[in-house]
């Protein structure tokens, strides 16, 4: 009898599994199928993505060597192609070296239009965003009106890495326009406060003696 019932559980057991197989094992074998082919495609994507890093440093490099051989228009145009389809790493680089190297083939108007366009782009990170405004500035300062000085230079908000620099052209800028007492009024706050660095105080100072001394 004990064999029996022993034979009647297995059956009953056996019946189960084969059920609950027939039933779930479509879903099982999809699941199996969805990992695998999760984990191939993974790979893959790893894959090209290493190579297409590969070839962006490859781009990169070249269009240094094209630069550091005084060919900086052509440099330019290959960083600029580079910020269209390189990794996102070399493509923001590439930015910021087709803007210096249209500095250096005397094309500023071109050089400020791509730091605009880096400050202008909200992927970018925000140190990123406010160096370009500084950039574009720093370069254009004697092409751009007044007006437009203080707007890019008023996007640099007082936590950036870039506040001092921007407080001391802001000044210079104030110089330029003719505004000699408003640059002198700057140019006292900077060399005063003492969490600006101790070059750009330096130069706040020099300039301020040449002016006549701080605003007393």
């Amino acid at each position: 009898m004990a064999n029996f019932i022993e034979e009647v559980d297995e059956e009953v057991r056996r019946d189960k599994a084969e059920k609950f197989w027939k039933r779930w094992s479509p879903v099982i074998f999809g699941l199996v199928f969805v990992i695998l082919a999760g984990v191939a495609g993974y790979e893959l994507w790893k894959g090209w993505q290493a190579e297409k890093i590969a070839a962006a440093g490859a781009r990169f490099s070249s269009a240094l060597t094209m630069a550091q051989s005084g060919k900086p228009a052509d440099a330019a145009t290959a960083f600029a192609d580079l910020s269209k389809g390189g990794a996102d790493g070399y493509a923001q680089l590439a930015r910021f070296q087709q803007a210096a190297n249209l500095v250096e083939a005397k094309d500023i108007a071109g050089a400020v239009a791509v730091y605009d366009a880096i400050a202008a782009d909200s992927s970018n990170a925000p140190r990123f965003r406010d160096l370009a405004r500084y950039l574009a500035v720093f370069h254009g300062l004697g092409t751009l009106a007044p007006d437009q000085v203080k707007q890019r230079l008023a996007g640099i908000t007082s936590d950036s890495p870039w506040s001092y620099n921007a407080r001391e052209l802001n000044a210079v800028a104030e110089l330029k326009a003719g505004n000699t007492e408003e640059a002198r009024r700057q140019l006292t706050a900077l060399a005063d406060d003492p969490l600006v660095p101790t070059g750009l105080r330096g130069r706040a100072t020099e300039l301020l003696a040449a002016l006549g001394g701080p605003v007393q």
